[in-house]
């Protein structure tokens, strides 16, 4: 992912901005949308919308969908009350109803090193030591004479 400084923002209005690096994309920060859709399809502001946030002064972490915080999380493992059968009463006496969430245990084994990378995340393109050069080398394998 580029940095932030290669990029300039302008803005166009209140909410609307323009990011300028490689591709002009506008980002509107009241519709949370950008051009470049990834906003939309992710839920958290991309690159070129953390740019414009932090360019209005606003926290990022207000742009984040509801879906991502803690609290939501929380929610979804809170305990299930099931719907009574037909044959039987809501309310028997004696009877539990209440599921709980499943008890969740620590994998056994060492843990992972290397995180898992995201479906959307761009690998970090391999810059040779010696000659500086992008590309599928290193400073192994590199063939330029220095």
């Amino acid at each position: 992912m580029e940095s932030r400084r290669h990029w300039d923002v302008s803005r166009s209005s209140d909410f609307l901005f323009k990011v300028h690096g490689e591709d002009s994309l506008m980002v509107d920060l009241q519709s949370r949308t950008c051009s470049c859709r990834m906003w939309q399809i992710k839920g958290f502001p991309c690159a070129h919308a953390l740019v414009a946030i932090l360019k209005n002064g606003e926290n990022p972490f207000e742009y984040i969908e509801e879906y991502f915080t803690v609290e939501h999380f929380k929610k979804c493992n809170i305990p299930i009350f099931p719907i009574p059968h037909i044959d039987r009463h809501a309310q028997e006496a004696g009877e539990e109803f209440l599921v709980n969430p499943p008890v969740s245990k620590k994998p056994p084994g060492r843990p992972r090193v290397k995180r898992i990378k995201s479906l959307g995340e761009q690998k970090r393109p391999l810059t040779c030591s010696k000659c500086g050069q992008l590309g599928r080398h290193n400073k192994k394998t590199c063939t330029t004479q220095i």
